[in-house]
């Protein structure tokens, strides 16, 4: 490996997680801070820089030579100008940001910044359970559903770079409002939110409060593999929707290859068992000729190992022009 090194930040609403590492992926340093949903723009940037600042630093001291950040923001990011448009559901300020512009003014280092589920999916297309696919449609199931499309082994962002909100495709035209303004958005029916949403409401409902209100996705598998009837009626009803989401997305893209990640696709087989058999029951059959539907392989790790990829991608498109 030569001595150019880049930065990667994946800015998530838990934490902060950053690394340095080379442009072939590989990774020489990790770290993870705390992240502020309630926090002003000023200070998420402000946490962001100090995590540049202390990888380049870690670089320069090594002796490397830190030539570019790359950074993965929720919500939709104007690319060209390093600029996140509009508002983020899970930060109450973090909204019109020149995120890009800040960075780069505090670090004198070349910043780049894209959509996070973007970059998750350039990340699993060139590290992960994508290397030697072109045409790959990527989704993170955690709090909400992100969502990642790469067309001939490029990002698809869209007209206006507000393409790939998978999350947000009606699968039930009347059905539960969601927080995008949208009705019967798939992330209202297979989140990990949904999930648990929906099992404490008929806990309550069949008169079986849940006295712990943190119940998590595991504990509900947990209960599953119990023999717990409303543990096993959630898991049908949010692989249920998703399969019949992805059934869409096959028939529309014709990918090569499904990725799944996030918090949720940690649950075990038998999740993934029972979205396939969903997808492919319902999708048309050409489109299921030779695709796959796997788990993401690079976790936590995607979204800045992505970040940097895109950066250095960015950076030498540049440099080129």
């Amino acid at each position: 490996m030569d001595q150019n090194v880049g930065i990667g930040i994946d800015l998530g609403g838990t934490f902060i997680k950053y690394a340095l590492g080379s442009r072939e992926g590989k990774i020489l340093k990790e770290n993870k801070i705390p992240t502020d949903s309630q926090a002003t723009n000023s200070k998420i940037l402000g946490q962001m820089a100090e995590a540049a600042h202390e990888m380049a630093a870690f670089a320069r001291l090594k002796g490397y030579i830190p030539l570019v950040v790359g950074i993965g923001t929720p919500g939709c990011v104007d690319v060209e100008r390093g600029f996140l448009k509009g508002s983020t559901p899970n930060f109450r300020f973090w909204s019109e940001v020149h995120i890009g512009k800040e960075i780069e003014k505090s670090l004198n280092i070349p910043t780049f910044i894209d959509n996070d589920a973007n970059l998750m999916a350039l990340a699993e297309a060139r590290y992960g359970a994508g290397v030697g696919h072109k045409n790959i449609i990527c989704l993170t199931i955690g709090t909400g559903i992100g969502g990642g499309i790469i067309v001939n082994g490029e990002i698809y962002r869209g007209s206006h770079f507000a393409g790939a909100e998978l999350g947000h495709m009606s699968i039930k035209y009347n059905g539960l409002n969601c927080r995008c303004g949208g009705r019967g958005c798939l992330e209202r029916y297979t989140s990990a939110k949904a999930m648990t949403d929906y099992f404490i409401k008929k806990s309550t409902k069949e008169g079986s409060p849940i006295t712990n209100k943190n119940i998590s996705v595991k504990d509900i598998f947990e209960q599953f593999r119990n023999g717990n009837r409303l543990a096993l009626e959630t898991i049908e009803r949010s692989t249920y929707y998703l399969g019949r989401g992805i059934a869409n997305f096959m028939n529309i893209f014709d990918p090569s290859l499904i990725i799944i990640g996030g918090g949720v696709s940690e649950s075990g087989d038998e999740y993934l068992k029972r979205v396939k058999k969903v997808a492919f029951r319902y999708a048309m059959k050409n489109a299921t000729d030779n695709v796959k539907i796997v788990k993401a392989k690079l976790g936590n790790k995607a979204g800045y190992m992505g970040a940097l990829s895109f950066a250095f991608d960015q950076l030498m498109r540049n440099y080129k022009s």
